[in-house]
């Protein structure tokens, strides 16, 4: 897929996002979250891409692909299936040499095969990482670009291919019907485990993505039954697809339930989302100093600070979720006057 390059020209850059808004809409969801196609791409500066989408966390949690026990597994299916071509080839070749005559090559080759098996593995498991994020926090040019490199990888390493951060990715880019065909597409030797577990929660946002109330609908129910994953970058995925469908149901009772569970996480990504939440339901419409009672609560919420609300400004605008940009920049300029005014 090429791409074309951000001019960091003015008028050719507003001239870009005008004709893509010129473009048929693609739906992302409800009223709040409308968005042509690429209107949102000349966001993907460099200094950008550093902050949203090449942040690398410090914890990632336990392997999804990448564990010890597929390693072995994957490793003995291609020694076995390569000790068979052997013995075949021997067979039809009529030759006089037994396949115990090549042990110590079969050995070696072996040998040689589990260290690939382990690389490749390895990079799988950079890859679902890095296309999990991108579809939580990467600009539409950068879902292009992850896409691209996704169908450029080598036939040995497609054997080894999850699939599921693609299809996570697909889904971020509106394109239902390519990430159910990604899901249905995953190779066996990359199936069970934390996998299946990843698998649920991008089968559940396909739910969300199908845009009708009954799959929003069972989209949160699985969200909420789905135990935590225990890998960073799925477990954030959850969240960021939990929030997007209870911001589309408009569900603010789900909205206060889920931030009594956030609110409580130590990683600072979780708290992105808080901002969102409580923003959108304007939990604290009052002001950010003071702190207004949730509607039907008697709780008083915390000022949210200004670093975090142009964070979740940057993700939102990097979804175009464009009304919620809006509240986001209220909120950021009520902070401004306030200060302005001490």
């Amino acid at each position: 897929m090429q791409l074309e390059q951000p001019s960091v020209d003015a008028a050719s850059t507003s001239a870009r996002a005008q004709k893509a808004f010129l473009r048929p809409g693609r739906r992302m969801g409800p009223e709040y979250y409308e968005t042509a196609v690429d209107a949102t791409a000349w966001y993907a500066h460099e200094s950008m891409a550093d902050v949203v989408v090449e942040a690398s966390p410090t914890d990632r949690g336990a392997p999804l692909v990448a564990t010890w026990a597929r390693w072995a597994t994957c490793s003995a299916v291609v020694a076995a299936v390569f000790v068979g071509f052997v013995e075949a080839f021997l067979a039809i070749a009529h030759s006089s040499r037994t396949l115990a005559s090549f042990v110590v090559v079969l050995t070696g080759a072996i040998a040689i095969e589990a260290l690939l098996v382990f690389a490749i593995l390895h990079s799988e498991e950079s890859l679902v990482a890095r296309e999990l994020r991108t579809a939580r926090t990467g600009t539409a040019a950068a879902r292009g670009m992850v896409i691209g490199r996704r169908t450029q990888s080598p036939f040995f390493a497609r054997l080894f291919a999850a699939k599921l951060g693609a299809a996570a990715v697909l889904l971020a880019e509106g394109d239902r019907d390519a990430a159910i065909d990604a899901l249905n597409g995953r190779s066996a030797l990359v199936r069970g485990g934390r996998l299946d577990r990843l698998r649920d929660l991008v089968e559940a946002d396909a739910e969300r993505a199908s845009g009708t109330s009954a799959g929003l609908e069972r989209c949160v129910q699985r969200l909420r039954a789905a135990p935590p994953v225990g890998n960073r970058e799925a477990d954030l995925y959850r969240t960021h697809v939990l929030v997007k469908a209870l911001l589309e149901q408009g569900d603010g009772e789900g909205a206060l339930e889920l931030l009594e569970e956030l609110e409580r996480s130590p990683d600072d990504e979780q708290q992105v989302y808080v901002a969102w939440l409580r923003v959108w339901f304007e939990l604290d419409a009052d002001g950010p100093e003071s702190g207004a009672e949730s509607a039907g609560t008697e709780r008083t919420w915390p000022a949210l600070p200004e670093g975090r609300l142009r964070v979740a400004m940057l993700l939102a605008r990097a979804h175009g979720a464009e009304k919620l940009v809006e509240k986001l920049e209220a909120r950021v300029s009520s902070i401004a006057r306030a200060g302005h005014q001490g």
